[in-house]
């Protein structure tokens, strides 16, 4: 596995963790914070989608794919985060 593999791993790993934290909190309270998760769970799904292609060609042009992954990444880790701040 290489590192901008395992890398991605972790990241994905990390956004789950939170996601699924939230989606529970969300369940159980505001429904500002339900909007926004239905919007960012949109935008996890497509990073899913994109995610597996670049691990599954990791080593050939993974560098370029993995830095575009990051950005999406971090944009669904902060919403994420706002979301966790609501609570």
């Amino acid at each position: 596995m290489t590192d901008e593999t395992s890398k991605l791993d972790a990241i994905k790993a990390s956004i789950e963790e939170l996601r699924d934290e939230i989606r529970l909190e969300a369940h159980l309270g505001k429904a500002e914070a339900v909007q926004e998760l239905e919007k960012l769970d949109k935008k996890w799904k497509a990073f899913l989608e994109q995610c597996k292609p670049v691990v599954d060609e990791a080593g050939k042009t993974a560098e370029n794919a993995g830095a575009a992954l990051s950005l999406v990444a971090d944009e669904l880790k902060s919403g994420y985060e706002r979301i966790r701040k609501l609570f």
